[in-house]
């Protein structure tokens, strides 16, 4: 009987068993693993199991790995007859970790030499670190006696890949009833350097081989990386805990979607991927990142903020790549200002970064953490850590207000008051007694004017009336407050526009025909009641509030923000 193909998976953590292991079991591999966490090792061989989940947020499939050998890294003489016998090997461990491991394979490498000279053995590197292959091959072979060290030169293949399959903690709950479980999104492809292999390529189905590493880690590194971090640190600036969090809030992902398309017409400018092609990749980098079963946190995705600011890393990286291109990066530079407020007392190197700023200034911060950041590149992140707390505070306004427009509506009804009272609710701007007289007098705006359906829309008019109030005319200056006056015409038009972008028109019956296919005499009872009947007050009018409600409430952040911006960028060290 022909024994199956054998690999030694070095690493037994989240990768390790989640993603290598899986694949490999899955094509007909007996799986060794060999980890330093004892803990780790004795589970696995006491229970001789675990269950790998892949879902992708809709569907799920669990996999039960079984039938593996397990080792310590301190079982130095199983270890190394392991290694001696792998048909291949697979690194799943932390980049800083590559010393010691490569020092911990030397004795499996030398009994490979006396034991099997003329099979080569190839190390493939599952990391996160671009360009990999030269980190674990210098320690490697300085770790080698000098006659082993000229057979692995020829002999031992150093395999660079791309890890795209996402690991997350599972759910508490699950844990608690398996602590072995591995938690995935279940993406198979495994890219992997082609011109690397010493030996016969692996027959995997989930193999992609890759001709240009180097274009494909960096495509990788500057949409999946760079996604993750510009999601992670503008979401940290609005208090998220969750990823699927994060991607729910649409200023958190207008900004990181915003970073990840630059990046990705960076990495198009410089390595002229098939736009087709590119346009999947990205579609696939938003998708994959969307995905509530994951239970993803912030923090994870924002962990060690010093070396995701390393020039080449994921931030600085492709926004130097935009500009050698000529390309704009004003949401690179937000996710990197961002990136510089990051908090987590968990996280030693946020505090450093953060050290930094407060002792520097943030331009000078900027200079020390990359210096070949530009001045006009300098000058921009400085602005926009001044800009980026406002920011972060009006979107949280302009969500409060979605919302409870959305529920006052639905609840009190009333276009026009309804989108009143959600702004005042969500801002606190306005004088309450000055409030509450318009708050009456917009009583008989709904449905387009009295129920009558032909004039403007009441959640425009509300929000007009919101917008005047913030720029108002006084009486007691009938004659003057011009700016203001043409202030508060500016305002309004901007809102106008947003209704016309999306609704088409401004009139109620306009809005009726968009959501509804038609419009409603609200006046007739017959026709109010095949009006509520048709979801007026489950998500239509309640939508078009909420919406109304959000968009006044960033028109005037927009304004406040300029303002108090410019205040602070010229008091402040930028």
């Amino acid at each position: 009987m022909t024994l199956p193909p054998t690999i030694v998976v070095w690493g037994a953590g989240r990768i390790g068993r989640g993603f290598v292991a899986d694949l490999f079991a899955g094509a007909g591999y007996h799986v060794v693993f060999v980890d330093r966490a004892e803990a780790l090792v004795a589970a696995l061989r006491r229970r001789g199991r675990y269950t790998v989940v892949r879902t992708d947020g809709r569907e799920r499939h669990d996999q039960v790995i079984d039938g593996f050998e397990v080792w310590s890294t301190a079982q130095t003489a199983p270890v190394a007859a392991a290694v001696a016998a792998a048909g291949q090997l697979a690194v799943a461990v932390f980049p800083q970790d590559f010393p010691v491991v490569a020092r911990q394979l030397v004795p499996g490498l030398v009994r490979r030499h006396k034991e099997r000279p003329d099979t080569p053995l190839d190390v493939i590197l599952c990391t996160n670190l671009a360009h990999a292959g030269p980190a674990f091959r210098g320690p490697l072979l300085a770790a080698l006696p000098p006659e082993t060290r000229a057979w692995a030169e020829g002999n031992v293949g150093v395999v660079e890949t791309l890890v795209i399959r996402m690991v997350a903690d599972p759910p508490p709950e699950a844990l608690a009833r398996d602590p072995l479980l591995v938690w995935t999104n279940g993406y198979a492809t495994f890219p992997v350097d082609r011109a690397a292999f010493r030996g016969e390529i692996p027959p995997l189905p989930s193999l992609s081989l890759v001709d240009d590493m180097r274009a494909a880690e960096t495509r990788k590194l500057f949409t999946y990386n760079t996604f993750h971090a510009a999601l992670a640190y503008l979401a940290a600036l609005r208090g998220h805990l969750r990823v699927v969090d994060a991607l729910a809030d649409p200023w958190v992902r207008a900004g990181a979607e915003g970073a990840l398309r630059e990046s990705a017409a960076a990495v198009q400018a410089a390595y002229a991927f098939p736009p087709a092609d590119m346009a999947a990749w990205i579609d696939g980098v938003i998708a994959q990142t969307d995905n509530p079963a994951l239970g993803d946190t912030v923090a994870r995705f924002a962990a060690d903020p010093r070396r995701k600011l390393r020039c080449a890393d994921r931030l600085f990286g492709p926004l130097l790549l935009a500009h050698e291109h000529g390309l704009d990066t004003p949401h690179l530079i937000r996710a990197i200002a961002a990136a510089l407020r990051y908090d987590h007392p968990d996280d030693p190197t946020a505090a450093e970064v953060r050290q930094q700023v407060e002792t520097l200034g943030p331009a000078q911060a900027v200079r020390a953490l990359c210096d070949q950041a530009g001045p006009a590149v300098v000058q921009g992140i400085a602005h926009a850590y001044h800009r980026l707390p406002l920011e972060a505070r009006w979107a949280g306004c302009a969500a409060q207000a979605d919302r409870l427009g959305f529920d006052y509506e639905r609840t009190y009804k009333g276009c026009g008051q309804c989108v009143l009272a959600a702004v005042q609710d969500a801002t606190g701007l306005f004088d309450p007694a000055a409030f509450d007289g318009v708050f009456r007098a917009a009583t008989g705006l709904a449905g387009g004017i009295g129920l009558c359906g032909d004039g403007t829309c009441s959640a425009l008019t509300g929000g007009a009336l919101a917008l005047g109030l913030y720029s108002p005319r006084r009486r007691d200056h009938f004659d003057g407050d011009r700016d203001a006056k043409y202030r508060a015409y500016a305002l309004i038009q901007r809102l106008r526009e947003r209704f016309l972008a999306a609704y088409g028109g401004i009139r109620c019956a306009e809005i009726h025909r968009h959501h509804f296919g038609r419009a409603y005499d609200l006046r007739d009872p017959a026709q109010r009641e095949a009006f509520e009947a048709a979801g007026a007050h489950e998500d239509k009018c309640t939508g078009v509030v909420a919406r109304a409600a959000r968009w006044v409430v960033e028109i005037i952040g927009e304004e406040e923000i300029e303002q108090q911006a410019s205040f602070i960028g010229s008091s402040q060290n930028i």
